[in-house]
């Protein structure tokens, strides 16, 4: 899961720098990565932060949704099927309540 923190890492910083024209630091942190049983899909929840704080879903999930789906998949090694907003915030919500 590590690869794919830094991997999305590379996606949210292209990402940035085009929509945003900023270069600020953002970090991945990768919460789960599942696959159903006979599957290709995977899916992954993560939550992305910008220093001390977290981008919310919304954020997070237009910021990807203004590349095409080609360059999230040339970063990520695998083309994105979809962009879930509800997968960032679940993510967010989780964190908040096991840090508590």
């Amino acid at each position: 899961s590590q690869m794919m923190e830094q991997r999305l890492e590379k996606v949210f910083s292209e990402a940035q720098a085009k929509v945003l024209n900023t270069n600020h630091r953002l970090s991945v942190q990768m919460l789960s990565v599942s696959q159903a049983a006979g599957s290709p899909a995977v899916s992954l929840v993560y939550t992305v932060r910008n220093g001390t704080y977290f981008l919310n879903g919304t954020t997070a999930s237009n910021l990807l949704g203004q590349l095409s789906a080609e360059l999230v998949g040339y970063f990520l090694f695998y083309p994105p099927l979809m962009i879930a907003e509800r997968k960032l915030q679940f993510a967010l919500k989780k964190m908040s309540v096991s840090e508590e």
